[in-house]
């Protein structure tokens, strides 16, 4: 079982997950702060997943634009604790009156792709900042009010 909370961008264990989620995708710190600072703009919710007292894994919400919000930096090298994040940042998203959710993919990190269409996420435009990128792939799911 996991345990999940909201924390501060600030929290140590969400900003040594981010360095764990750096080092596995190759990024340098600096790379890192520049994402976070990104990150901050539109900020809704950070959250940390727990498991026996130790940070497992993390992932952000932040409002892309009217009615959407996008997840960043959701990320666990444990196998469930994504499901988990994604299932509490999805309720919150929808709980805050968001009618879609994006998510943005290295098409690289083909674990983080088939994640995401697994749990009903659909290939879309590209938007925001990813708008030009060929690197990336982008992906929405849209929110049933609850």
């Amino acid at each position: 079982m996991y345990t999940i909370t909201e924390v501060e961008l600030t929290d140590p264990a969400l900003v040594e997950l981010f360095g764990r989620l750096s080092a596995s995708l190759g990024h340098s710190k600096e790379e890192e702060t520049s994402k976070l600072q990104f990150t901050q703009g539109g900020l809704q919710l950070a959250v940390v997943a727990w498991h026996d007292g130790k940070a497992v894994g993390c992932g952000l919400l932040r409002q892309e634009e009217t009615g959407v919000a996008e997840l960043k930096r959701v990320y666990s090298d444990q196998a469930g604790v994504g499901s988990a994040i994604l299932q509490y940042l999805q309720h919150a998203a929808q709980q805050r009156g968001y009618q879609k959710l994006l998510a943005a993919v290295r098409l690289t990190n083909s674990k983080a792709i088939n994640f995401f269409f697994a749990k009903g996420f659909k290939k879309c435009a590209s938007y925001g900042k990813y708008r030009y990128s060929s690197q990336m792939l982008c992906l929405e799911k849209a929110l049933i009010s609850s």
